[in-house]
C-alpha cells in the first residue's frame, strides 16, 4: 500500500514539468500573436497560424 501511495505522489510530481511546459508553450503563442497584432497581421491570419481562436486574439488586442 506504501508503494502505491509513492506511485501517485510521483505521477503527480511528473505533471508538474508537463503543466509548466504547457503554459510555457501558451505563454510564448500568445507572445507570438501579440506580435503579430503589432505588426498588423489579420485576426483570421493569426488564428491560422497560432492556433488560437477569434476570441483569445481579440482579447489579447484589446490588452495592447
Amino acid at each position: 500500500m506504501d508503494e502505491i501511495k509513492r506511485m501517485d505522489e510521483s505521477n503527480k510530481m511528473m505533471e508538474i514539468p508537463i503543466s509548466y511546459e504547457e503554459k510555457g508553450k501558451a505563454e510564448g503563442i500568445k507572445e507570438v500573436a501579440n506580435k503579430m497584432l503589432k505588426k498588423g497581421s489579420s485576426i483570421e491570419f493569426i488564428a491560422e497560424v497560432t492556433g488560437l481562436n477569434r476570441k483569445e486574439i481579440e482579447a489579447l488586442k484589446e490588452s495592447l
